[in-house]
């Protein structure tokens, strides 16, 4: 395996005006669960790299297939191609420069390195002995890597980190629940975090469909995540500048006013942190929503150049990239107090297919699946009819991201590190959330 430092010697002999090499190497495990066992389990080791080239305001980027001599050579000819084929972009301003120090470390944890199949299947079985339910299903993913950094402009950095990621859907009768948990530490996957989210099934006395019309909305930690994390996604320069929700809102409130959202890439429990970022700056939290205000953007050291101000830690070298998203709001109350606080609205503990219908104005539709409870004067009254286990119970949430989060007036007192239950890459700190007025129409 070459080193990130040998590969930027071969990519700078071609004569690039700068390059960015990333190396990275990891071992990993990956086990399915279905039908209350163990059912397969899978384990990957590999490395690989990437290649970032300018030229004359020209820009190329190639992944690098394995770290040997060869694939470099034959990754740099690529490069070299597509670098021709290529306009001058003639607002990129270079990557950053300098030998930086890095304030935040990543958190190894030699028990999820030493972890290897066998164990990993004890450490499942011991989880799944503690979940009483019908049917459950899942995933548990292990993981150790290293990253390396090297560029023309003096970065040679390296850090590496474990994650573990358990995602259960627990069944119980006609009806399921899913959570998530990932930590960069073994111990922090706590299976008493599933079963409380599982705790919401004690509501199930009934099951019943509901009219068209507008509900508050409680959104578990996961699906609130899942919505909320487009936040500091649309408000990196390049969505900004493509068309976002934020384009042309700085300053502006865009959410309630005792709503705050960071993006941190800095936070060494954080699974999708680094001490640097894809161009070797170093990683911040970046509060971007103050009190309800849109206060920054993130930027890359390029288009932070562009806009006199100063890299926020965010790059994505072609486009700056989101860390992870901290949700945080001065008015926290437990799941029951926001339950009896409605009058009319639902509990929803998972979506899927969330999709925009335009970004620039933030409209965006989402399903709810699994458990879903509708309550009405501060009582549930009964889980919404499911159109079949597995799939969606047959309702639609129309909404917009700007409307949603000025209208979040409260939130849980259950914050926490979760993450999608569809892809593993998106991970977020925040807790459930209180969406007041939110318009549901019927599948």
């Amino acid at each position: 395996m070459m080193h990130a430092s040998e590969i930027l010697k071969e990519v700078m002999k071609v004569g690039f005006d700068e390059a960015v090499v990333s190396a990275h190497n990891y071992n990993s495990i990956y086990l399915k669960i279905a039908n209350y066992k163990v059912d397969s389990i899978v384990e990957k080791r590999g490395t690989m790299g990437s290649l970032y080239v300018t030229k004359g305001k020209r820009i190329a980027f190639t992944n690098i297939e394995k770290l040997d001599i060869q694939s470099v050579r034959a990754s740099i000819e690529n490069i070299k191609r597509a670098l021709g084929n290529t306009k001058p972009k003639e607002d990129y301003f270079g990557i950053a420069s300098g030998k930086f120090k890095y304030r935040s470390k990543s958190i190894y944890d030699s028990k999820i390195a030493d972890t290897g199949p066998d164990k990993a299947a004890s450490l499942a079985n011991d989880l799944i002995s503690k979940v009483d339910a019908s049917n459950l299903a899942g995933t548990l993913y292990l993981t150790e890597w290293k990253n390396e950094l090297a560029t023309s402009n003096g970065v040679d950095a390296s850090a590496k980190s474990t994650a573990a990621r358990l995602s259960m859907r627990i069944f119980r009768g006609d009806f399921s629940i899913q959570d998530t948990v990932a930590s960069k530490r073994l111990s922090g996957i706590d299976i008493r975090q599933i079963l409380k989210s599982a705790e919401f099934m004690e509501y199930i006395n009934a099951k019943s469909k509901i009219k068209a019309g507008t509900y508050d909305i409680i959104y578990s930690r996961p699906s609130a995540g899942a919505l909320l994390s487009m936040a500091n996604t649309m408000a990196c320069m390049g969505n900004v500048e493509s068309g976002s929700f934020f384009t042309n809102k700085l300053g502006s409130y865009v959410a309630d006013k005792d709503l705050s959202l960071y993006d941190d890439g800095a936070t060494p429990e954080g699974v999708a942190s680094s001490p640097f970022d894809d161009e070797g700056y170093p990683t911040q939290k970046t509060k971007f929503i103050e009190n309800g205000k849109l206060v920054k953007y993130l930027h890359n050291y390029s288009t932070a150049k562009k806009y006199n101000t100063k890299s926020t830690g965010n790059a994505g070298l072609v486009n700056p990239e989101p860390n992870m998203l901290v949700v945080e709001h001065k008015r926290k109350q437990s799941i029951d107090a926001l339950i009896s606080s409605i009058d009319r609205g639902i509990l929803v503990t998972n979506i899927w297919y969330t999709r925009f219908s335009n970004y620039l104005t933030g409209d965006f539709s989402t399903m709810p699946r699994d458990l879903a409870i509708y309550i009405e004067k501060g009582s549930p009254v009964f889980a919404i009819k499911q159109m079949g286990v597995g799939s969606g119970i047959g309702i639609r949430i129309s909404d917009n991201m700007i409307r949603m989060m000025k209208n979040i007036t409260r939130v849980g007192n259950d914050f926490a590190q979760s993450t999608s239950w569809e892809t593993i890459g998106t991970y977020y700190f925040t807790p459930s959330v209180l969406a007041e007025k939110v318009k549901i129409s019927i599948a």
